[in-house]
This record gives C-alpha cells, sequence and structure tokens, in this order.
C-alpha cells in the first residue's frame, strides 16, 4: 500500500517571520500498512532532523487514495526499511 507521509519542521536558527521558520516535506511510502509507514517516515525524518538540528513538529500519513493534490506523482518514494539519501527525498 502507498501513502503520503507529510512531515514538519522548525528551524530553531530562524526567526518566526521568517518563511522557512516552519515547513513541510512530503513523500510516498510504499508500506503494508499506516502504521509502518508513519514509523519509516518517522524513521527517516528524526534522522534528518538531528543531523541539520531542526525540529520535527508533527507527522502524519493518507492512503494515498485519498490525499490530494495533482501532482502526488511527482513526490519521492520510498519503501518502507529503504534508506535513502536526502538528494532523494528533496530536502
Amino acid at each position: 500500500m502507498k501513502f503520503v507521509y507529510s512531515v514538519w519542521f522548525r528551524n530553531p536558527n530562524t526567526t518566526p517571520d521568517d518563511q522557512d521558520y516552519e515547513w513541510v516535506a512530503c513523500f510516498v511510502i510504499d508500506a503494508a500498512d499506516s502504521q509502518a509507514a508513519l514509523a519509516w517516515g518517522d524513521h527517516i525524518a528524526q534522522r534528518y532532523a538531528a543531523r541539520v538540528r531542526d525540529v520535527l513538529l508533527s507527522s502524519e500519513v493518507t492512503d494515498i487514495s485519498l490525499a490530494e493534490g495533482s501532482d502526488l506523482d511527482q513526490l519521492p518514494m520510498v519503501a518502507d526499511g529503504e534508506d535513502v539519501s536526502d538528494e532523494i527525498i528533496g530536502w
């Protein structure tokens, strides 16, 4: 099953009036269920946040069949358990 994983970050090195203070990233995770997709997405996001020292605010998954947006096919795709580079995710 495919899920759109969305994660919100805060950059503590900017001010609240900066457009990069809080930001969202989205990618697709192919996993057995939503819990597995959320867990793997959080693993990837937490690894990134620790490396760049951003704060992970929240995350969620949505079944891709219920997700809105015309560009879903343009999102990066990750398989559950697949470690991917920052370049693949695009952050």
